[in-house]
């Protein structure tokens, strides 16, 4: 089985499998959610911030909203979670890989 909770706090938390792949496909293939690395060690933050930002809450798997945080008035909501955000890049990679 593979890893369920995520980040330094497991602030990102699935159930299962199952939730986890039915959001990690989601957020690969939904246009309603944007992936961005934003420098705010610039700002005086201790690093980069790793931010996966849904525009609604519309359609959105309820592993996702159970994880999401409150937008800033451009987005509906957001994770920040570096380790969640690899996954989903590694989970991406494979999935190409596997395709070739």
């Amino acid at each position: 089985m593979s890893k369920l909770m995520f980040g330094r706090n497991l602030q990102v938390k699935f159930k299962s499998e199952e939730e986890k792949k039915e959001a990690i496909e989601y957020i690969l293939n939904s246009s309603n959610v944007q992936m961005s690395v934003e420098n705010n060690q610039d700002q005086g933050a201790w690093g980069q911030e790793h931010r996966i930002i849904f525009k609604s809450s519309y359609g959105v798997p309820k592993s996702l909203l159970n994880n999401m945080t409150r937008g800033n008035g451009c987005c509906y909501g957001r994770i920040n979670c570096k380790e969640f955000f690899e996954e989903i890049q590694n989970y991406k990679a494979i999935e190409k890989s596997n395709k070739n």
